[in-house]
């Protein structure tokens, strides 16, 4: 078998990292379902996506992994923001969450809450902060040791 080079490694473990998105999405909407501020989900995302990494490429993180790995996690956060507040508008127009997914109805309702709610915005903007500032520092410390290993 040829050894990989250094970008089909890297490739391999983003790839292979890129699963923990969907579960830290479902986790972090299910504590959010629950009130709970959710950003250990952020760390755990984290250090989910660099043991998927190594396992993927075999290798340790490089600098180029280091940046897929944090636009992992910032991916996972958006996302999870997203599902929390569709989350809350299936709740509040009292729709199963199984039907609401595949209703263009419900989809169209939220994207325009979106784009043209700012009360919505307004209501949710401490929620949002707090959750990016908890998800920022909860991940800080794993980030910057991938940094530095990415580093040496």
């Amino acid at each position: 078998m040829a050894p990989y080079s250094e970008g089909e490694r890297v490739g391999r473990g983003i790839a292979l990292a890129l699963l923990v998105i969907p579960v830290g999405v479902v986790v972090w909407t299910l504590l959010w379902q629950i009130g709970f501020i959710a950003s250990i989900v952020s760390w755990g995302v984290a250090i989910a996506a660099i043991w998927l990494y190594r396992r993927g490429s075999k290798a340790r993180v490089t600098p180029a992994a280091a940046g897929g790995i944090i636009a992992i996690v910032v991916v996972t956060v958006v996302l999870s923001l997203l599902a929390g507040m569709f989350t809350d508008l299936v709740s509040a127009i009292q729709v199963p969450l199984q039907d609401a997914i595949t209703d263009p109805k419900v989809w169209g309702l939220f994207v325009d809450n979106l784009l043209s709610n700012g009360e919505m915005w307004q209501a949710y903007l401490p929620q949002v902060l707090i959750a990016l500032v908890f998800a920022f520092l909860g991940c800080f410390t794993t980030l910057r040791r991938v940094s530095r290993e990415s580093r040496a």
